[in-house]
């Protein structure tokens, strides 16, 4: 058994390792459950002012990335791109949503929104927390 630590792994390698947790979880899971999703501000000249990405799996909507742009922050643009993708996680039969985030950047936001905090990971990385977050849809 050889092991090989990268900072670099081919795109080959992920799709490998990809491949065979789908083919491990899908004994367990319908992972044909598991899709994407992401909501988008577009300005005029078609650069990305804000985004959401995640997936949707079963029953829940997983937030991976939320950005706002200086531009649009505190003018309620992360709430419709949240607003945005619970409805059309609700649309996909989700009934619960998580989200996890750092203690600099959004707690208070997910709050605001909703979210109630389930646990909190001290000291990550070093200094800060990491907090994570569910809502009932």
């Amino acid at each position: 058994m050889d092991i090989t630590i990268t900072e670099a792994p081919a795109p080959e390698a992920l799709a490998e390792v990809r491949a065979g947790l789908n083919a491990y979880n899908a004994q367990h899971i319908d992972i044909a459950e598991n899709r994407a999703i992401a909501a988008f501000i577009t300005g005029p000249d078609g650069k990305k002012l804000g985004g959401l990405t995640g997936s949707t799996c079963g029953n829940w909507l997983r937030i991976d990335m939320l950005w706002v742009s200086d531009l649009l922050r505190g003018q309620g643009a992360g709430s419709k791109l949240i607003q945005a993708a619970e409805e059309e996680a609700r649309r996909r039969g989700c009934i619960y949503a998580q989200v996890d985030t750092a203690s600099f950047q959004a707690r208070p936001f997910y709050e605001k929104m909703g979210y109630s905090v389930r646990f909190i990971l001290d000291e990550y990385p070093r200094i800060h927390q990491r907090i994570y977050l569910t809502k009932t849809l």
